[in-house]
C-alpha cells in the first residue's frame, strides 16, 4: 500500500516540475518580445529578476519552516500552483515597467512554495524507498524546459497575442491543482514536523548552499538571457531564441535519466565534480568560436555535464545534516535561489557594459569553480568520516 502511495506522489511531483518549467521556459523565450514591448534595458530586466529573488528568498523560508509543518507538503505545493498559474500572463500583460517589477513578487512567492517542497517530497520518498530518484526528478524540470522551448517557437509563430497563450497555459495549471490534490503525498505518510524558528544553517550546509547559489545564478543566465543573447549578439530570429534552451535541456534530460547509473558506476566525484569542470571548459571554447553550431553543441554537452550537480548537493547535504529533511532542503533551496537576488542584476549591468557574450564566458568559469569546490568539500567530508 505504501509503495503505491509513494509511486503516485512521485509521479505527481514529476508532472508538477514538468508543467512549471514548461510554462517558465515559454515565458523566457518571450522575454525579448516583452522587453521590447515595455522598452526596458537589460539592467531593468535584471532588477525585475532581483525582486523575484527577494520574494523567493522569504517564501522558501516561510514555506519550509511554517507552512509545510502546519499544512503539509502537498497543500504547500497546491498553494504555489494556485499563485503561479497566471503569473506569466500578468508579466506579459502589465502596461508599464513599475507594474512589471511588482509582478515578479507573486512569481517568486509561488516558486518558493513549490520548488523546495517538491524536492522535500521526493527526498522523503527516496529515503522511504531507498532508491535514487532525485536525478530523475530533476529530469522532469529539464523535460519541461525542453518542450517549453520547442512549444514557444510554435506559439510565437502562430499566436500573435501572447496573452492568449498564457491564459490557456494558466488554465491548465489551475485544473492540474485538483489532480495534485488527489495524488500528492498524504499527510499521514510524512514525517512529523514542528514549526522551526529561523537560525543560520551550519557551516557545511552554508557551503553546499553557496554552490547551489552559484548554480542558480548561472543557470539563470541560460534561462533568462540566452534568448536575448541569440537575438541581439548573434542576430537569430525570435522564434529561434529558445534553441540553446532546447539543447541544454536535451543534455540535462539524458544525464538525469542516466543519473542513478552514472552515480553508481562513476561516483559523485566524477559526475558532480569532474563533469562540471569539463563542461565549463567545453562551453568556454564553443563561445570563443561565436559559431551558432559549435555553441549549440557546447550547450548540449554543458547541460549533460552539469545536470546532476543539484541532486548530488542535496543528497550530500541531507546525509551530513542533523536537521529534518524539509529544513535542510529549504535552507539549500533558499541559499540556491538567493542567486537570483544578485545574479540577474549583475548579469544585467555586465551586459550593458561588457555585452552578454562576456556573461557566457563568466558562466563557463564559474562552473569550473563549482566542480573544484564540490570535489574539495567531498574530500573534507570523507576525511571527517574516516
Amino acid at each position: 500500500m505504501e509503495a503505491r502511495v509513494y509511486n503516485k506522489e512521485r509521479n505527481a511531483s514529476f508532472i508538477s516540475a514538468f508543467l512549471m518549467m514548461f510554462i517558465i521556459s515559454i515565458y523566457f523565450v518571450h522575454i525579448p518580445w516583452n522587453i521590447d514591448r515595455l522598452d526596458i534595458s537589460e539592467s531593468e530586466l535584471g532588477f525585475g529578476l532581483f525582486v523575484f529573488g527577494i520574494s523567493n528568498f522569504f517564501s522558501n523560508q516561510i514555506s519550509g519552516r511554517i507552512i509545510v509543518p502546519k499544512f503539509g507538503t502537498s497543500n504547500t505545493v497546491i498553494l504555489g500552483l494556485v499563485i503561479f498559474c497566471f503569473c506569466p500572463l500578468l508579466l506579459i500583460s502589465v502596461p508599464n515597467y513599475n507594474s512589471f517589477v511588482i509582478s515578479w513578487i507573486p512569481f517568486g512567492i509561488a516558486i518558493g512554495c513549490m520548488v523546495p517542497t517538491l524536492n522535500t517530497q521526493i527526498s522523503i520518498v527516496e529515503k522511504k524507498t531507498d532508491k535514487i530518484i532525485l536525478p530523475i526528478f530533476q529530469a522532469s524540470y529539464s523535460t519541461g524546459s525542453l518542450f517549453g522551448s520547442i512549444a514557444a517557437a510554435y506559439f510565437i509563430s502562430y499566436i500573435s497575442d501572447p496573452r492568449i497563450t498564457f491564459f490557456f497555459l494558466g488554465t491548465i495549471i489551475f485544473v492540474y491543482v485538483f489532480i495534485f490534490k488527489i495524488f500528492g503525498l498524504k499527510r499521514e505518510y510524512e514525517p512529523e514536523k514542528e514549526i522551526v524558528k529561523f537560525k543560520l544553517p551550519k557551516k557545511l550546509i552554508l557551503i553546499y548552499g553557496f554552490m547551489m547559489m552559484m548554480n542558480f545564478a548561472t543557470i539563470g543566465i541560460i534561462l533568462d538571457w540566452t534568448p536575448v543573447w541569440l537575438t541581439r549578439d548573434l542576430s537569430a530570429p525570435l522564434f529561434l531564441g529558445g534553441i540553446l534552451l532546447i539543447f541544454f535541456s536535451i543534455g540535462e534530460i539524458v544525464a538525469r535519466l542516466m543519473g542513478s547509473r552514472l552515480l553508481n558506476s562513476l561516483g559523485t566525484y566524477i559526475v558532480g565534480g569532474y563533469f562540471s569542470i569539463a563542461s565549463g571548459i567545453v562551453l568556454f571554447l564553443s563561445v570563443l568560436t561565436m559559431n551558432l553550431y559549435f555553441i549549440i553543441f557546447g550547450m548540449l554537452l554543458f547541460g549533460f555535464g552539469t545536470a546532476n550537480f543539484i541532486a548530488i548537493v542535496i543528497r550530500e547535504a541531507i546525509r551530513i545534516s542533523d536537521e529534518s529533511i524539509n529544513i535542510t532542503v529549504s535552507n539549500l533551496i533558499t541559499l540556491g535561489f538567493s542567486g537570483f537576488i544578485f545574479g540577474p542584476v549583475a548579469v544585467g549591468y555586465l551586459a550593458e557594459y561588457f555585452g552578454l557574450t562576456f556573461n557566457m564566458y563568466l558562466l563557463s568559469i564559474i562552473w569550473g569553480g563549482n566542480g573544484i569546490a564540490l570535489i574539495y568539500l567531498m574530500n573534507i567530508n570523507k576525511s571527517k568520516i574516516n
